[in-house]
């Protein structure tokens, strides 16, 4: 992997300042500029980096809450990519934990509910579009991400460890990690360096694009 994709070794944390000077650009990146300076407000980090807000245990609906949650705040949370790529989410939770939801996307016989996910404020955290789809039985059955990251080492090794992905191929720069299920790939990885690649934004350094499904729910 480190041969793939040679990354600098950086510091394991940045300032919350450059992250917020930066935040216009990055969402511009990835979701447009419309997109962006709509959102550039609304950005603040929770957990280690500020104080946590006060949270009750549960939500109106008595779903419990867990880390980021903050459903009477107009903000974009940090919600680290372990608590994201998980299949016990429920829309409830989704909603909860995010102010802003898209909801009703199509998707085959799916329910998808989209949101902002930041991940955190290192190099191996990622800025995308996270899109959760469920079952009529309010399952989760897909989970999407297109977003970019300054190092994907640690998203990778999340997905390999926790749902055996498995490389399948490599080109310079990029490589590709499934799940195969019968001969055919149900689920996907896919990591690539950024058409351009700017010092000056080192979080976007990497493009990626994961499509995780489950099979045992229809």
């Amino acid at each position: 992997m480190r041969k793939l994709l040679p990354v600098a070794v950086l510091g394991a944390a940045v300032g919350v300042p450059y992250v917020a000077s930066q935040w216009t650009d990055l969402k511009a990146k990835v979701f447009g500029s419309d997109s962006a300076n709509s959102a550039a407000g609304n950005f603040k980090p929770i957990g280690a980096y500020s104080a946590a807000p006060q949270l009750p245990a549960v939500t109106p609906n008595g779903v419990p809450m867990g880390a980021g949650m903050n459903p009477q705040a107009d903000e974009t949370p940090i919600v680290d990519i372990s608590e994201a790529f998980r299949w016990d989410v429920t829309p409830q939770t989704v909603m909860a934990r995010w102010p802003r939801v898209s909801s009703g996307l199509p998707g085959e016989n799916l329910h998808g509910m989209r949101v902002t996910l930041i991940s955190g404020l290192r190099m191996d955290d990622v800025a995308g579009s996270l899109t959760y789809y469920f079952s009529p039985e309010q399952k989760c059955a897909k989970i999407t991400f297109a977003g970019t990251t300054g190092d994907p080492t640690r998203l990778i090794q999340l997905l390999t460890s926790r749902y055996e992905f498995k490389q399948v191929g490599a080109e310079p720069g990029a490589v590709r990690y499934e799940i195969r299920w019968n001969g055919d790939a149900h689920s996907w990885l896919t990591v690539k360096p950024a058409a351009i690649v700017r010092s000056s934004s080192p979080y976007t350094r990497y493009e990626v694009q994961v499509n995780i499904s489950d099979p045992a729910v229809k």
